[in-house]
């Protein structure tokens, strides 16, 4: 009896063992896979509202795209390149406060994914001054610090999310590191973000420095998007990790019933564009007040 109960102990702490050495990278920063029992978006849905037909003469749509934003006094070595420039994925709060500011008092709209799309396939007159605010991969501080400014402008965004890097228990805010979003992050931030799939563990290069999605077989690249799709609980719309994507990428969107697709390109999305490549407007650190006016105003 006792020999039978060592036997299972030690095999027990064996495996575990095991695991813990092939998974400590993940488990010290609170990524293990986990079953998703349902999606995170809940039950909020995107929404689609009535607007005022005199101003609803919209032909295009400046959607800009954000990455991280820091707090200026919160900056480290962490965040500057070898030349000391600041990362081009970093906006400071106060430049993105003073851009929200200017939108909410430009009386601009910031669309819903519902409405953009629905604009784009020409089913929703939006007013002219209209924007879709985007963010790419779910850092936290998107909800630290883009979130309390979205909310006093009274503006939607939408996080496109890896969603393997989802970290499953709240941790406190260090921007030294870059973290995501935990569940309690989202769910809390869920009044003005909706969420959608950046893949799930797609978002790597391979050793030639090429897009797992678009080095990796077109079947592993399925079924990673299935997944993450399933976990943000929509496959209406997807952005493409450092851009890259190419005809088989395109032929499994369409397999997934994906609807809109996001690039890197720079350019104004009109309804002639093609909506498995859509272009956005990229906001750097460089990107000045007066520049930000052009961006969402002129081609």
């Amino acid at each position: 009896m006792n020999f039978m109960f060592v036997t299972v102990f030690v095999a027990h702490f064996a495996f575990l063992s095991i695991f813990f050495v092939n998974n400590f990278e993940k488990i010290a920063y609170a990524k293990v896979d986990f079953n998703w029992d349902h999606p995170i978006q809940g039950e909020r849905k995107s929404v689609v509202r009535s607007f005022n037909k005199a101003k609803a003469t919209a032909d295009k749509v400046p959607v800009l795209m954000y990455h991280r934003i820091l707090d200026e006094n919160q900056l480290t070595k962490a965040h500057y390149d070898e030349r000391g420039e600041l990362y081009g994925t970093i906006v400071t709060t106060k430049s993105f406060e003073e851009q929200m500011k200017l939108l909410n008092e430009e009386g601009y709209t910031a669309l819903t994914m519902k409405e953009f799309g629905a604009f784009m396939e020409g089913k929703l007159e939006i007013p002219k001054k209209s924007v879709l605010i985007t963010f790419d991969d779910g850092f936290k501080d998107n909800y630290v610090n883009a979130y309390p400014a979205l909310k006093k402008n009274g503006l939607h965004a939408t996080v496109f999310l890896i969603t393997d890097r989802i970290d499953r228990e709240p941790r406190d805010y260090d921007p030294k590191d870059a973290q995501y979003l935990s569940h309690a992050d989202i769910k809390a931030g869920s009044d003005i973000f909706e969420y959608m799939s950046h893949t799930d563990k797609m978002h790597e290069k391979n050793e030639q420095g090429k897009a797992l999605l678009v080095a990796k077989d077109k079947k592993d690249i399925l079924k990673d998007l299935e997944k993450s799709m399933y976990i943000v609980g929509d496959n209406s719309a997807f952005a493409y990790p450092f851009g890259e994507y190419d005809k088989d990428t395109l032929e499994t969107l369409e397999k997934l019933d994906v609807k809109m697709a996001f690039t890197i390109k720079d350019g104004m999305a009109k309804r002639e564009s093609e909506m498995l490549e859509i272009p956005r407007r990229g906001i750097y650190p460089s990107t000045t007040l007066d520049i930000f006016k052009n961006l969402i105003t002129y081609e």
